[in-house]
């Protein structure tokens, strides 16, 4: 313990915030990391407990209840592994092991013994165990480098020294997570569980009651929860699946609160939210606002409508979408209320009215204009000339996640052009057999995700919006392929044509030649791989174009932080980054548009109202429950009904969904799984305003495990 007390006291000094007053408004936004809670009186904000029962580095504490569930959050509610998150967060390990005969999407999965449970095939989850500052030993021997050699230094000695901690901490997994871009750097040491199983996730007519109709909305009536248990070996430490493991017993777990919270209730989350990006500059909001947002969520919007074209039509094919539909939807609209955002709350005009005043504040100083007189407009121009290419760029970000084959005939031209290089028969068998493994490793990858009932119409739609492309976002290798083609019908008979032709289709002939021949499959005529070659010879350039503006870009950040920390006398929060952080607040409702006022609890009632209309499927269960008044102990007194959806002012974002939501005494009152629509522009800024979060109730929670 003296030696996470050390790591935690070392992180302060590196992250340190001058924060402001903490007052029952909570006027200040908060992803706090654990070493600013020293900071922030929690106490005088609401917390009924001490802050060493919350963050003890000497000790156990709340946080050692807290788990990274793979990109979500969950939190463990007994010493016999069991951990409660999302249903969404469970949903796609549901919809792996369900089929037409075993629909366990629509009617839920319940193990009723241990040996029931099953494995949520490839889910990680991970446990802080300890943190430290190593931003000293990233950016050694960078200072007198080029911007590019300098970011290629730190990543060099991001992977060393990674490797180093993970070859010291055989049972950790050790991470460098970038606090502050190019100044700050922390070393992260996670406890693995690899066996992790389902419990019981309820029909989605529960989890997800609404669905995408309500997703992002408030007022909400879903019961997005679903239980997991994690396993380790019989001696404790980590394992993969097998039948002997046990289960983990947490060194904390998390008690709950039954009665629930009431309106203005102190409550806080410990959780792993994802990614805010508040100390961008000005060119990067503009970015997203005029780009990257509108471009995926268009861009997703096609495919998840080509999918449930393709699933009306074939109900194997509707579950086998349904986890990519519904990932794909909830950042489309995600996206659509950060656009939305952007423009209620003009943080583009803001972001750029700030830096127009840090430099009124440089030029007024002739040391520090010397030093930061030409770091705003540098850092203007290098966005102004991403922006130009912004179309081209982000077609490139896209191609092989939407068209997996290109993906992999982008695969066996990389291989391709390496055994062709090679001089002779030997030199040729050793490279084969020395990348044998890595091979068949990247070609499951691109070969598990084909899917010719989707990814041939994918390429079509790309390779069309490309065909519109002009001057500096024009694709060299796009424009050859197409030859002139710019129309729908003859870019499908090309597609058409390319398929046809492709040797990587077809996935077991493919491994069969990678067990075997391998030689022959580098050899094949194919001309999506030679378009694929070209088009990874023209990635390249453009790679190398933004490797010279990120690392650039990478000492500008720091530049830029260092004389903002100067101009407002303070210091800043880091932003998010799928580290453990701490943010708190009240039960709140709010008002989101001109004459509306939400309240902060929706209820049962509201669920069976819902019902009335085709969109939302009810279990019968729940209708007779709520028919014969049968709420058991669970209602909420000043309601008169059952809280099922709660609404709270906490400063949270993706990566947050199934963080535990807690009252002042430390106890689980919700399980956090949504923001309201207008607070998902709290990526770029949390007002308390517009900022509001959505958890289930723990009251819901218990009554749907009880009653249904």
């Amino acid at each position: 313990m003296l030696m996470k007390k050390i790591l935690f006291t070392a992180v302060l000094f590196a992250l340190g915030a001058v924060l402001t007053s903490h007052t029952l408004n909570k006027k200040e936004e908060g992803m706090f990391p654990l070493s600013e809670l020293k900071n922030v009186d929690v106490q005088k904000a609401g917390l009924k407990i001490t802050p060493q029962a919350l963050y003890n580095p000497d000790g156990t504490s709340l946080i050692d209840a807290i788990v990274r569930v793979g990109g979500c959050t969950g939190s463990f509610l007994s010493n016999e592994g069991l951990i409660v998150t999302n249903h969404h967060c469970a949903f796609s390990f549901v919809q792996a092991i369900s089929d037409v005969q075993h629909d366990y999407i629509k009617k839920g999965f319940l193990a009723q013994t241990r040996e029931q449970e099953v494995p949520a095939k490839g889910l990680v989850c991970k446990i802080t165990a300890s943190y430290s500052d190593v931003s000293a030993e990233v950016l050694s021997n960078t200072y007198s480098l080029d911007a590019v050699n300098r970011l290629r230094v730190i990543t060099e000695n991001i992977k060393r020294i990674t490797k180093r901690e993970n070859d010291l901490n055989k049972d950790l997994q050790c991470e460098i997570s970038e606090m502050f871009t190019g100044k700050t750097y922390v070393l992260f040491r996670y406890k693995l569980l690899k066996d992790v199983r389902l419990v019981y996730v309820p029909p989605v007519s529960i989890g997800s009651y609404g669905g995408e109709l309500d997703n992002w909305v408030w007022p909400r009536h879903s019961g997005d929860f679903a239980f997991l248990r994690a396993y380790v070996a019989p001696d404790g430490s980590v394992a993969e699946y097998n039948t002997q493991n046990v289960p983990y017993k947490p060194v904390k777990f998390l008690n709950v609160n039954p009665k629930g919270v009431n309106e203005n209730d102190f409550v806080f989350i410990l959780g792993y939210p994802g990614r805010t990006f508040r100390n961008q500059p000005a060119g990067f909001y503009e970015y997203h606002e005029k780009y990257l947002l509108s471009y995926i969520s268009n861009l997703y919007d096609w495919q998840i409508n080509y999918m449930e074209e393709l699933g009306k039509k074939d109900y194997a094919l509707q579950i086998k979408y349904a986890a990519k539909i519904k990932s794909l939807a909830n950042t489309t609209k995600n996206f659509k209320g950060k656009l939305q955002g952007f423009q209620r709350a003009g943080l583009s005009a803001k972001k750029r009215e700030e830096e127009k005043m840090l430099q009124q504040f440089i030029d007024g100083n002739e040391e520090m204009k010397m030093r930061y007189g030409k770091l705003i407009p540098r850092i203007n121009e290098l966005y102004s000339n991403l922006n130009t290419v912004a179309q081209r760029n982000l077609w490139l970000d896209q191609i092989y996640t939407v068209s997996p084959l290109t993906l992999a005939s982008a695969t066996s031209a990389r291989y391709k052009r390496t055994f062709n290089l090679l001089r002779n028969r030997e030199e040729r068998k050793a490279f084969i057999e020395s990348e044998r493994p890595n091979m068949k490793k990247t070609f499951a990858k691109s070969l598990g995700m084909y899917d010719d009932n989707l990814h041939k119409a994918a390429l079509v739609k790309m390779l069309s919006d490309a065909a519109s492309f002009k001057g500096a976002n024009e694709l060299a290798s796009v424009k050859k392929l197409l030859n002139g083609k710019t129309s729908i019908q003859e870019i499908t008979a090309l597609v058409d044509e390319l398929y046809a032709k492709s040797s990587l289709k077809d996935a077991a002939k493919v491994n069969a030649l990678l067990d075997g021949d391998v030689a022959k499959l580098l050899k094949a005529n194919d001309p999506l791989v030679v378009f694929a070659g070209e088009l990874n010879e023209e990635m390249a350039t453009y790679d190398e174009e933004d490797q010279k503006r990120d690392g650039e870009l990478n000492q500008l950040m720091a530049n830029l932080l260092e004389v903002k920390q100067q101009w407002k006398n303070a210091r800043f929060i880091p932003d998010a980054n799928a580290t453990l952080r701490f943010t708190y607040g009240y039960v709140k409702g709010y008002t989101p548009n001109d004459g509306i006022y939400a309240k902060p609890f929706t209820t049962l009632k509201g669920v069976v109202e819902k019902s009335d209309t085709l969109e939302y499927q009810l279990l019968d269960e729940i209708k007779a429950l709520y028919a014969a008044n049968d709420l058991g102990e669970y209602a909420h007194p000043a309601l008169g009904d059952l809280p099922v959806n709660i609404l709270y002012n906490l400063d949270t974002t993706g990566g947050n969904s199934g963080s535990p939501v807690m009252d002042a005494n430390g106890n689980l009152i919700a399980i956090n799984f949504d923001r309201a629509f207008t607070a998902t522009i709290n990526d770029y800024a949390w007002n308390e305003t517009y900022s509001r979060s959505v958890g289930v109730d723990i009251r819901y929670v218990l009554w749907v495990l009880k009653k249904v």
